[in-house]
């Protein structure tokens, strides 16, 4: 495989925007749950330093593009119809390529969860279980793909897996069973969901034959409404979670100035379906997601004070 073509088909699909996001879910589950280490244990958990950081960031980043390339797999057929232009579809890059690919980094994963200790190491077999789970379709496929909220929701629990699996690593025993962990279960949970709605939520006229899409399932309205209460309901938990870390207004403000920026976009939508403002929309989702994220990252490590 040509690391160009590797490049390009990196950049079309697990592309660097992308990377950086899993690099942030992996520096704000470590910030939270060293901050939980000093909140029940009165101290620090000792860590490695920044090498063994970055290469759980690296785990994280390697995790989430095997699951790519399980749904590389599972969509081959159906994309080579509706994306036949694609990297993977052009044979510039081959599914073999992949698999490879992916399978050398669950070793650097079982390693970096090894050394962690048998809790994180344990977590992460789950968490890899249950990616194998998705990828079979939990065995009931046909199913699955008729409804498609239902298969979301099934694939989106690997997110809370992942932050557990993660959490393990940095904080002791007794932060598990505490109030930041389950915030941070919730946040990554919905929003996961958030985006993967906003992301298929089209207007009628754009709606195209063969691809999924929530607001044909569902119907645009009806679509529209579950996108925005998930949306809503992600920053109701993202304020909580500020809250328990004692947080400054700045992170409250942001917040609430993307989620106002969402809710005006769609209550227009709403009346006037339009696909670009839908993307807009969409985008703003995905900032909701990221600042999400970095303000608890930034609260977590005390940045500013």
């Amino acid at each position: 495989m040509k690391f160009r073509n590797l490049g390009a088909y990196l950049q079309e699909r697990f592309a660097p925007v992308n990377i950086g996001l899993f690099v942030v879910l992996f520096c704000t589950v470590r910030g939270v749950a060293t901050w939980a280490s000093a909140v029940y244990q009165n101290s620090l958990v000792p860590t490695a330093g920044l090498a063994w950081a970055a290469l759980g960031a690296l785990a994280t980043v390697s995790f989430f593009f095997r699951l790519r390339v399980f749904d590389e797999e599972k969509d081959f057929a159906q994309d080579a119809l509706t994306h036949p232009h694609r990297v993977l579809q052009t044979g510039r890059v081959t599914l073999p390529q992949l698999r490879r690919l992916a399978w050398a980094g669950a070793l650097l994963e079982l390693g970096w969860s090894a050394a962690q200790g048998k809790a994180t190491l344990l977590l992460w077999t789950v968490a890899l279980g249950y990616s194998l789970l998705m990828r079979a379709e939990f065995g009931v496929g046909e199913w699955l793909r008729k409804r498609l909220v239902a298969y979301a929701l099934s694939h989106m629990f690997i997110m809370p897996l992942v932050v557990l699996w993660l959490f393990s690593a940095y904080a002791p025993r007794q932060a598990l069973g505490g109030e930041y962990l389950p915030l941070l279960l919730l946040l990554s949970l919905l929003g996961g969901f958030s985006f993967e709605l906003a992301r298929k939520l089209h207007a009628p006229a754009a709606e195209r034959a063969g691809v999924d899409s929530y607001s044909r399932t569902l119907g645009y309205g009806p679509a529209l409404s579950l996108t925005v209460v998930v949306v809503l309901a992600g920053g109701a938990v993202q304020a909580l979670l500020l809250r328990g870390l004692h947080a400054r207004w700045g992170g409250y403000a942001v917040l609430w100035l993307l989620l106002a920026s969402g809710l005006a976009l769609y209550s227009t939508a709403a009346r006037h379906p339009h696909e670009a403002r839908l993307r807009q929309a969409e985008k703003v989702v995905s900032l909701v997601m990221l600042t999400s994220y970095l303000a608890v990252l930034a609260e977590a490590y005390g940045f500013g004070r």
